[in-house]
Formats: C-alpha cells, structure tokens, sequence
C-alpha cells in the first residue's frame, strides 16, 4: 500500500517531545524573569538610598529611608515636617542574616553621611541574580551578591 501522511504513533510521539520542550521553556523563562525582577528591584532601592543621599547633601536637609518588609519610606526632614513618600516591593527586605527589615531607619545628615550601617538582601537569595543585596557604609552605598550568608560587594 502506499499511503501518504503520517502514522497517528508519530503524531503522538512529535506532541509529546513539543510539550517536554515547552514545559523546559517555559520553567526557565519563569527562572529568568524572577532573577531580572530581584536585580531591578535591587538596583532601584540602591538608586533611591543614593538619591536620599544626595538629596541630604544639596538641600542640606536630613533625609532617611525607613525600611519596611514590603516597602519602604522616604522622609525629608525640615522646619515645616516631614515629607513622606512610600515605594511598594514585590520582593521582600530582610537584613543581611535573613532578620526582618520592619523600622530599620537609614538617616543621612546633611554631609551626606549616615551611622547606620546596614546590609539588606532582596529575598529569595539563590536566584543566580547578578545584584541582590545592598550594603550600606559611613559614606557610600554599595551593590552587592549574598554568597555563604554573607553581601559580597560587586
């Protein structure tokens, strides 16, 4: 006999190798867009602690960052009050040893500087993200990767 088109077996057998393909797909697309979301949310609480910094130093204004486990807090400090802004997380803060971050306050005086030296992580740790912890020093902010428990500076 000869016939044309393709076995019903082989039909089975091509769905079944396209369904493996896509759920492996799928799985790592999921893995990579989860470790893109940590670094963003990374680096945008690392541009805002700069930014607060920056801000004490050309206003001449104390300003800090209250941290919260989903969010945090801006405040500027001055005669009139505090001006208060919230920015929400999808991932939450938690201090380097995996403690929570509720009312941790960072103030930076009007040099500039701050005495609070702090370690935050962006959680869950271990999702191959580039950035995903901040530490935070006398005079500088610095990104960093969680490797053993521990914020290595990149």
């Amino acid at each position: 006999m000869n016939s044309r088109g393709f076995a019903l077996l082989e039909l089975l057998v091509v769905l079944v190798i396209m369904g493996i393909l896509m759920t492996i797909g799928t799985l790592d697309f999921n893995a990579w867009q989860k470790r893109s979301q940590i670094e963003r949310q990374t680096r945008e609480l690392f541009s805002d602690l700069n930014q607060a910094r920056i801000d004490s130093v050309h206003r001449k204004l104390r300003h800090s960052i209250v941290m919260q486990p989903d969010s945090y807090t801006f405040r500027r400090y001055s005669s009139a009050g505090t001006a208060v802004q919230t920015r929400n997380v999808s991932y939450q803060i938690t201090k380097e040893s995996g403690a929570s971050a509720a009312d941790i306050v960072t103030e930076f005086d009007i040099r500039g500087f701050t005495n609070d030296n702090n370690t935050f992580r962006i959680n869950p740790v271990g999702t191959n993200a580039q950035v995903d912890c901040i530490v935070i020093a006398i005079g500088r902010t610095n990104l960093g990767k969680m490797e053993g428990g521990s914020c290595v500076v990149k």
